[in-house]
């Protein structure tokens, strides 16, 4: 399976339901099944820092624990549906507030969660489903094949 890596807590925001839109550096054609792995990266420094940040502070207490976040893991699968110029979403794309149920007094906006600036592309997610267990893996660089 098609497998990306993403440094914490972007691939939690990701299973959890809160970000939809992955914004990279570049593009890539491929469409279908994708796995969502979490980086062994872990700078706590950084993650407390988000913690302050009203739009990250769900993200961060996944599994109601705070900064018990999973690292060298696979998260989540979705499916990839569309991969398009950043500057190509509209406001109402960006502007839509997202929030996992179970953390619904936290609201962050599609546009708080990546970087959408000129010249990157916007990875469109569909059908996200957290795994129970994350899934120890070593990641990689780009898009890489996980055996599973």
């Amino acid at each position: 399976m098609k497998t990306i890596s993403l440094w914490q807590p972007w691939a939690s925001a990701i299973a959890l339901g809160a970000k939809r839109i992955e914004t990279r550096s570049w593009s890539t054609s491929y469409r279908g099944p994708l796995a969502i792995h979490a980086a062994k990266r872990c700078i706590k420094e950084e993650l407390i820092h988000l913690s302050c940040l009203h739009n990250w502070h769900g993200s961060l207490y996944f599994n109601q624990n705070f900064l018990a976040l999973p690292f060298g893991a696979v998260i989540a699968i979705c499916e990839l549906v569309d991969c398009r110029p950043t500057e190509s979403f509209t406001n109402g794309e960006l502007d839509a507030v997202r929030f996992p149920p179970h953390l619904s007094v936290y609201g962050w906006t599609e546009c708080s969660m990546g970087d959408f600036g000129l010249g990157r592309f916007g990875w469109v997610l569909a059908n996200i489903k957290a795994l129970d267990d994350p899934i120890p893996l070593k990641g990689m660089q780009g898009l890489f094949e996980w055996k599973i």
